[in-house]
């Protein structure tokens, strides 16, 4: 039996997804994502960070396409716990063989624009590259 144990995160990516030229015609992307939680008991947020390996060409054109720092994405792949090699028990959270959805981004909010009745129109736009089929 396999030790496999897949993992489904959603948060935000802390920077720009980074692609490396491996030399032998293999490329690697990384990028990482903040989870935050908030216990309601002690009142205090908890941070975990999620390092991300992608070997898939398709995806990582479609994520160095679409994301960028503080994009919202869920992923799920395979969980692989790392130890950090400091002599803690602390881990590195690796997520491998992902899938990756993306999420909406709100652009900034649009200053108001007068209408002809003198009411203030308020404009907002979503930026949202998926073509919904319905």
């Amino acid at each position: 039996m396999s030790n496999l144990c897949n993992l489904s995160v959603g948060g935000n990516l802390t920077r720009d997804p980074d692609l490396k030229d491996l030399g032998n015609g293999r490329r690697v992307l990384e990028f990482t994502v903040a989870n935050t939680r908030y216990n309601k008991r002690t009142k205090e947020e908890y941070t975990t960070f999620y390092r991300v390996t992608v070997w898939n060409e398709y995806l990582q054109q479609r994520i160095l396409s679409r994301c960028q720092k503080g994009t919202g994405v869920v992923v799920v792949g395979e969980y692989d716990p790392v130890p950090k090699g400091d002599g803690s028990d602390a881990v590195w959270h690796n997520i491998e063989r992902p899938s990756v959805e993306f999420g909406v981004r709100q652009k900034p909010r649009q200053p108001s624009v007068p209408t002809q009745d003198g009411m203030p129109q308020h404009t907002t736009t979503i930026d949202n590259d998926d073509d919904i089929p319905f």
